[in-house]
């Protein structure tokens, strides 16, 4: 059940939040499930949606901002500065560890920014006064009654303009303007890093699989492999291969282009990623492409290749398709993140009708549907492994067999493949840790399994897999993930209706209308948006074909809960999660837990949103939880 309250009549509320117009709580009671009534917050959440917020009390409050409407349009002014800094940050994906502590400073001043135009919003909101005399008389009474609130306001604004040239000043102190620079410049982050530094791609390791080691991957290859050798079809034919991160996509290409390239006179493996650049990609294939064919035959007078690194998009595009006509060609193209890279590449690879095949992988189901080009083309979805499968592979890292796991870990083996979910990173990653483990401590594995977030931040066995499920996070436009990073406030394995997520978004001010949409068809394009990136796993579908319920991945649950920490966007209090008394609490989410430590807690003042999920088992009364908002 999801209740929804400004201050309902039947619920006791402390008397400053009786008769609040700006105040930003929304009590969500959540009772196993939850019921149809939509979720209304009276307050802005957004960070990004402050500054129209400011610019509206500066229109609407005129009269009675007086010596403190300088002060409000220096705060937005500052606003729109630091939500442009830390969008830019955001989607630069920089994470020096001096960058994320700067913008978490800046995150809680604009915060703080919020809460000081929601107390000058309740506090000085316009009332009706009238006109003539008395309504003259009326506003004069109204002004000294609130001098001492607005000198309060004004005092609370010079603190935030002290604590926001403080941060910029330490920033600058520290050298941070060259960490935060892009490449720009000779800064900090523009220098070349050392020669004896090398960084190793990720996805590395899954093109040298082990195939002994293989499992669940052997149909799907002798499927993929006799269509791309069919020679009843002559024609260019792509095979998108899409699916969730770690599910194997990339090991699952590698294989059967290592299998199947005897086939093709020419071929090539390369990595396109999300810093998609067309002209290294034309460069990387020309490369695999040409060498091989002076390989078989006599060395040409001229390098093909000389000067390649001068030369521009055309230029390689002709190079490229002068080598593949008349030619039967084999290309695989790992990790396409975007439809202009598909575009980039498309027009370079010539149908001369040679049984010719590519093979593209990626996360999103659009960019899938896009390289279908012919009615011979196939999308190819690839699932997660099964739960024999998963076994298996599980146990062979560790013991060989799963004859030889001691039967006192079999039980905590399986609740452990439970979060794993199938995907088969996550199984080897967490299995390496496990192994690592002396004796096979039955504590130590309960405490993997509680502690799996913790893990992921620290573990080097995880760190590939952490880093691997984050490449889909900080691919999110800055707008998604606000609404991505909302999902941690559910528990593990929620059945989260897609309605209540909607609505929910809307009442956080996580949604920003666009011309001719409204709030709610801007979130159903958002959540479409979740769903193509396969980041959220659809449950039931209703008649309509739309998702009706759906739930987060466990393993990706615990690397949003570990950013919503990060970012202080959600506190959760239940089961392993505690409240970290440092921080001020501005959405709190209480899972099933004792919550009674925390009802007397000061740290709830910054409160906007609660949300309190029961199991269906619960049963007697909720003990009330006095959020008491501090008044001036």
């Amino acid at each position: 059940m999801v209740m929804s309250i400004s201050c309902a009549p039947h619920i006791h509320c402390p008397a400053p939040f009786k008769q609040t117009r700006a105040e930003t709580l929304i009590l969500l009671l959540v009772l196993g499930r939850e019921m149809e009534h939509p979720v209304v917050s009276a307050g802005g959440g957004a960070i990004n949606i402050l500054v129209c917020k400011l610019g509206t009390v500066l229109i609407q409050e005129a009269q009675l901002l007086g010596g403190i409407r300088g002060e409000l349009q220096y705060m937005k002014d500052e606003l729109e500065s630091m939500t442009s800094f830390l969008q830019d940050l955001a989607e630069g994906g920089n994470r020096r560890k001096q960058v994320k502590i700067w913008m978490k400073q800046v995150r809680e001043v604009a915060y703080d920014v919020e809460d000081c135009v929601d107390e000058f919003t309740y506090h000085l909101g316009s009332t009706t006064s009238g006109s003539g005399l008395a309504g003259l008389f009326h506003r004069c009474i109204r002004f000294l009654q609130t001098v001492r609130v607005r000198r309060q306001i004004a005092k609370q604004i010079q603190e935030l303009k002290a604590r926001a040239t403080s941060i910029s000043d330490r920033n600058s102190r520290y050298g941070g303007n060259h960490l935060i620079s892009g490449a720009e410049g000779n800064t900090l982050a523009a220098q070349p890093a050392p020669s004896y530094i090398t960084s190793l791609d990720i996805r590395t390791p899954a093109l040298f699989p082990e195939i002994t080691e293989l499992v669940g991957i052997e149909a799907h290859q002798s499927n993929l492999v006799n269509w791309l050798v069919d020679e009843n079809v002559q024609q260019l034919l792509v095979l998108p291969i899409f699916g969730f991160g770690g599910l194997g996509k990339t090991t699952l290409a590698m294989t059967t282009y290592q299998t199947a390239s005897a086939s093709f006179q020419c071929r090539a493996f390369v990595t396109v990623s999300q810093k998609f650049d067309v002209k290294s990609l034309i460069r990387d294939i020309l490369r695999q492409i040409i060498r091989p064919l002076n390989q078989n035959g006599p060395a040409p007078a001229v390098d093909p290749l000389k000067g390649m690194e001068e030369w521009n998009v055309g230029q390689l595009a002709d190079m490229l398709r002068q080598h593949l006509e008349d030619k039967r060609y084999l290309i695989v193209l790992d990790d396409i993140w975007s439809m202009s890279a598909w575009e980039g590449i498309r027009f370079c690879l010539p149908n001369s009708h040679t049984g010719s095949r590519v093979i593209v992988t990626t996360r999103m189901k659009t960019v899938a549907k896009a390289c279908c080009l012919h009615e011979y083309d196939r999308n190819y979805e690839i699932e997660p492994l099964s739960g024999s499968e998963s076994s298996e592979l599980f146990f062979k890292r560790i013991f060989g067999n799963r004859e030889n796991c001691p039967a006192a870990l079999k039980n905590i083996s399986e609740r452990i493949l439970g979060k794993c979910g199938g995907i088969p990173l996550a199984i080897v990653s967490i299995a390496g840790l496990l192994a690592s483990t002396p004796l096979y401590s039955y504590d130590r594995w309960e405490k993997i399994y509680n502690s799996l977030g913790l893990e992921l931040e620290t573990s080097p066995w995880l760190e590939k897999l952490k880093k691997i499920l984050e490449l889909s996070y900080n691919d999110l436009p800055y707008h998604l993930k606000t609404c991505f990073l909302y999902l941690s406030t559910y528990p593990e394995d929620y059945k989260i209706r897609r309605k209540s997520l909607l609505r929910r978004w809307i009442a956080e001010r996580s949604v920003t209308v666009k011309r001719g949409l409204s709030a709610l068809e801007v979130s159903e394009k958002y959540f479409n948006e979740l769903l193509n990136r396969s980041m959220v796993l659809p449950i039931e579908m209703s008649f309509d074909g739309k998702v009706k319920t759906f739930r987060v991945h466990d393993i990706m649950l615990e690397i949003i809960v570990s950013k919503s920490i990060e970012e202080n966007f959600v506190t959760l209090v239940g089961q392993q999660s505690t409240l970290a008394p440092q921080e001020k609490i501005r959405r709190l989410s209480i899972h099933g837990g004792s919550y009674q430590n925390i009802a007397t807690s000061k740290l709830l003042s910054h409160v906007r949103s609660l949300s309190i999920f029961f199991s269906r088992k619960r049963r007697g009364p909720m003990r009330f939880i006095p959020l008491k908002r501090e008044s001036l």
